[in-house]
């Protein structure tokens, strides 16, 4: 291995540099209702990409990040990401239910009237990743990444992905002895999110200053599966590409089913 190294007649040097360089373009929409007729709508949209050679993010624990392959060509090293998120749509909306508010039976009106029902919306497709599984091709003590193979895209198209192959398998090889892989640094993008939460209010007033508030609150409340990252080991074929959970770890999307929550505040 020390004769493979750059710099003859040292095993380790430790070295602080700056040469990341990173690109964002994006862009950005955004709609606003103020409250008319007791409802109020915020909602925005991103259509962004961001590309850098070098990254430093707790995306996923950092499992999903891939450091530099040669500090000696950076530009082989410029792909999308750690964070890069293509699109992203969130929508929240506020609605003061006007059904019962004004009834003459105090019954009706005390415990069917004055709600307020509440929403936030948001979908977003999935972050960048690297794949895994390669060892120290060069004698350099760096892991290597692995090859592109011609003619194959590594992201199969919207209607072709499932649980089973999220990306193209066939897209990678292992490389050969002597050289680095050819593929980019993050080589996929991460399953995205699709989750609606919706929450309900109800505030009981007994006094002037005296309020009983009443909340059910609902996390992804269609219970929609949002799944997890695919087996980036591509030493692994069993796994290689499979979906086999819920979870991108800490940091990544959440994979959440429904969860339901009630809560009372008494305020005086």
């Amino acid at each position: 291995m020390s004769s493979r190294r750059p710099y003859q007649g040292f095993d380790a040097i430790n070295t602080t540099k700056s040469l990341g360089n990173s690109t964002y373009h994006s862009m950005q929409a955004k709609v606003e209702r103020r409250s008319a007729r007791g409802l109020t709508v915020l909602g925005s949209y991103t259509w962004s990409h961001s590309i850098s050679n070098a990254d430093i993010s707790s995306v996923g624990g950092g499992s999903f990040l891939a450091g530099i392959q040669d500090y000696m060509d950076l530009r082989s090293s410029k792909s999308d990401s750690i964070f890069d998120i293509r699109h992203r749509f969130s929508a929240a909306a506020i609605y003061d239910v006007p059904l019962f508010r004004d009834s003459s039976n105090f019954l009706v009106r005390t415990f069917l009237g004055g709600w307020q029902l509440s929403t936030i919306i948001t979908l977003q497709t999935g972050f960048a990743a690297a794949l895994t599984g390669v060892v120290d091709t060069t004698g350099t003590g760096v892991v290597s990444r692995p090859d592109s193979v011609a003619g194959q895209n590594p992201m199969l198209d919207r209607g072709q992905r499932t649980q089973a192959r999220w990306f193209n398998t066939d897209a990678f090889a292992l490389p050969v002895a002597g050289r680095f892989g050819t593929s980019p640094r993050h080589q996929i993008h991460l399953p995205g999110l699709s989750q609606v939460d919706a929450g309900a209010t109800k505030n009981f007033r007994f006094y002037e200053s005296h309020t009983l508030q009443f909340r059910a609150e609902f996390f992804n409340a269609f219970n929609h599966v949002n799944l997890g990252a695919p087996g980036l080991n591509i030493r692994d074929p069993n796994n290689f590409g499979r979906v086999t959970t819920t979870s991108q770890g800490a940091g990544g999307m959440p994979g959440d089913a429904r969860i339901i929550q009630f809560a009372l505040k008494y305020s005086f």
